[in-house]
């Protein structure tokens, strides 16, 4: 699901990560696509948000209300009960 990057919006850090299905779905619009293979998408994703006005604060705003949703200790209790259910 990508407890970092939900821990990362949590302290209202701006997350870039790479487009992959489990973190498409969890950070959606929270976060910001880039390619982290290809370094010239890289460094003008990051040069974009550097310099595009509103971008940075946006992300944290809307990273720290996803975060918010997905609180540790409902997926702690997740997952002693997956725990639970495999032993």
């Amino acid at each position: 699901m990508g407890l970092v990057t939900l821990e990362a919006q949590a302290c209202r850090l701006p997350v870039l990560y790479q487009p992959v299905p489990g973190l498409t779905a969890t950070l959606a619009g929270s976060g910001m696509a880039t390619d982290f293979t290809r370094t010239a998408p890289l460094a003008r994703d990051i040069e974009r948000l550097r310099t595009t006005p509103g971008l940075l604060p946006a992300l944290r705003q809307a990273g720290y209300a996803k975060a918010a949703r997905y609180p540790l200790s409902a997926t702690a209790h997740a997952l002693d009960e997956l725990g639970r259910r495999l032993t």
